[in-house]
């Protein structure tokens, strides 16, 4: 059993999380765009919202890598003193990470390029899950 994750399993994570804060930054002008576009008004884009498409697709290319990595390497062992139950909730949790940083690239790209306002309305109820989860992580590893 490896004792910790690979330095291009780590580096990943840092990425990935880079990329996504950079997505809540650019939150504001590709819904304002997006909103615009439903509406029909023409040329409704700007470099930020070309930066926050391009930040989306390089998380999915991100992501790819990292499932890869993850199914084709051995992962560091839970400490033995974690309960059975907090090893189900941690496997659990971290699939469920995977999940949504596929899923709201995949329901950005929809809604933005076939105009979907479903897709739209579920990128945002997963960019809020999303949120949610990262502070619970963030605590998690803090404590």
């Amino acid at each position: 059993m490896v004792k910790k994750y690979l330095p291009a399993q780590i580096l990943l994570h840092w990425l990935v999380l880079g990329f996504v804060a950079l997505q809540y930054l650019l939150h504001e002008p590709i819904s304002e765009s997006f909103e615009k576009r439903l509406e029909g008004v023409e040329g409704a884009t700007s470099g930020l919202v070309a930066l926050h498409i391009f930040g989306g697709s390089l998380i999915l290319v991100l992501m790819m890598v990292r499932l890869l990595l993850r199914l084709s390497n051995e992962l560091p062992a839970y400490p033995k003193e974690n309960a059975p139950l907090q090893k189900l909730l941690s496997q659990i949790f971290h699939w469920s990470f995977y999940g949504l940083l596929f899923l709201l690239p995949l329901t950005g790209a929809v809604a933005w390029f076939r105009l979907s306002e479903t897709a739209g309305d579920l990128h945002e109820a997963l960019r809020g899950i999303l949120l949610f989860m990262i502070a619970l992580h963030v605590g998690a590893a803090l404590f």
